[in-house]
């Protein structure tokens, strides 16, 4: 194997996989770690697995590691610097090396930039395949400047970041401690779907002119037997990871649809908003599941609402416009979660369809602190009315806030102040209160 280049050479660095590729990184890693020591610079490392590798793989003529690697690699390169090196340590895991860096949110940018790179689906002469990429990333000075420390710090947040729906993940102190608590819930959580052992709770969603209830947010919750709570970022991520997500989905949806013909029979008619993995837009089948569902419980399809993250936009609008389309088929409502926080959804929003908009909470709680984020809010509920679509905002815990939002003309608002997410009994009994039925 050939020895690498010194810093001063600008040519990316591709190894072939193995524990040479290793060593060799390590001594790259040494080499920079020292001189960002030295200088109180900064480098990062990320260490970048392809899930679902197999079954690219299984599509492609030749040595499979190979052709994979020199596919993947091929797309790596138009998303990095020059002077950043990568290696591949095994047939699914590639690091990259970023040296002399000026932020920690350079690195955040290089993972960001890899898994929009490794998001398209890759094609050879067998097929297509998508390899569901996921990054984890460790910073120095803010992690000690051992090669080996880094790749294990590297390592464990790539662990954290197959859990996450934004799919990388930045090293912290109390990682080490979250990612061997999670480890081996894949096989949990699997069991759990089957067994019916996951629960939806439900948080009520009001009108801000009268406070009187016409809408829920269904939320995921999964106590495990050992563990504990186990958030519903985690589940989700953990179901992507393992290629259960449409279970999980299905499960869900056929809950909140049980639970709302249930409530139908008492008068209890709200509209339920239910979230959609970004992962779940690129199952073909999902509006043809959808509409079996909700033939199944006789639900009128307005009454639901599937909920898409803003940032599920930005990686490819045209693919994401066409689902929606078919979804809006069905009948139901669509609803973009989070807005505010992309990048490129302005450009289309006039295109998709659309009947809501939620504000992110976290621009909601600095309503009355922040100027910024009190513009925001506002530009928000203005182009809801303009292209006369809902707003609703979230996460809403304080009075004040509400009042100043009612000044605004926000619709809808759901959060702490009105109800935090409730059981299905209780959820109902809390309607029967406050909505009288309705």
């Amino acid at each position: 194997m050939s020895p690498l280049p010194p810093p001063a050479d600008h040519g990316l660095h591709v190894p072939t996989p193995g524990e040479g590729a290793r060593e060799e990184l390590l001594r790259f890693l040494d080499r920079e770690a020292a001189v960002a020591q030295a200088t109180k610079g900064r480098l990062a490392v990320l260490l970048v697995e392809l899930r679902r590798v197999d079954r690219l793989q299984a599509l492609l003529k030749g040595p499979p590691a190979a052709v994979t690697l020199s596919l993947v690699i091929e797309r790596l390169r138009p998303a990095l610097r020059p002077e950043d090196r990568l290696a591949a340590l095994n047939e699914e895991q590639v690091c990259i090396v970023l040296p002399r860096i000026a932020h920690p949110t350079q690195a955040v940018l290089a993972a960001v930039k890899c898994l929009r790179a490794l998001d398209r689906p890759i094609a050879h002469e067998g097929g297509t395949a998508v390899l569901r990429p996921c990054v984890g990333i460790a910073t120095v000075p803010e992690h000690p400047a051992d090669p080996a420390q880094l790749l294990m710090a590297a390592d464990v947040a790539r662990r954290i970041a197959g859990t996450r729906e934004e799919g990388y993940h930045v090293f912290q102190s109390e990682d080490s401690i979250e990612a061997e608590v999670y480890h081996g819930l894949d096989i949990d959580l699997q069991r759990a779907i089957r067994a019916n052992e996951l629960e939806v709770h439900y948080q009520p969603q009001v009108e801000l002119a009268g406070g009187t209830p016409v809408a829920a947010e269904a939320l995921l919750r999964w106590r495990h037997p050992t563990s504990g709570p186990i958030s519903p970022t985690t589940v989700v991520g953990i179901a992507e990871n393992t290629g259960t997500i449409g279970s999980l989905t299905f499960w869900v949806l056929n809950t909140v649809l049980r639970n709302a013909a249930q409530l139908a029979k008492e008068g209890i008619t709200p509209r339920f908003s239910v979230n959609l993995s970004t992962r779940t837009l690129v199952e073909h089948e999902l509006p043809e599941i959808v509409e079996q569902a909700l033939g199944t419980w006789s639900v009128e399809p307005g009454r639901i609402t599937l909920e898409i993250t803003e940032s599920s936009m930005i990686g490819d609008a045209e693919r994401t416009m066409a689902m929606l389309t078919r979804l809006k088929g069905t009948g139901v409502q669509l609803s973009i979660d989070d807005f505010g926080t992309g990048y490129s959804s302005l450009a289309y929003l006039k295109r998709f369809p659309v009947d809501e908009l939620k504000i992110d909470r976290l621009f909601v709680s600095g309503l009355l602190s922040d100027r910024g984020d009190h513009q925001i809010v506002r530009s928000v509920i203005d182009l809801a009315h303009n292209f006369e679509l809902r707003a609703v905002a979230e996460g809403v815990e304080e009075e004040a806030i509400r009042a100043e939002l009612g000044r605004m003309g926000c619709d809808l608002v759901q959060g702490y102040l009105v109800s935090r997410p409730l059981p299905e009994r209780e959820f109902r009994a809390w309607w029967l209160a406050r909505g009288k039925g309705r």
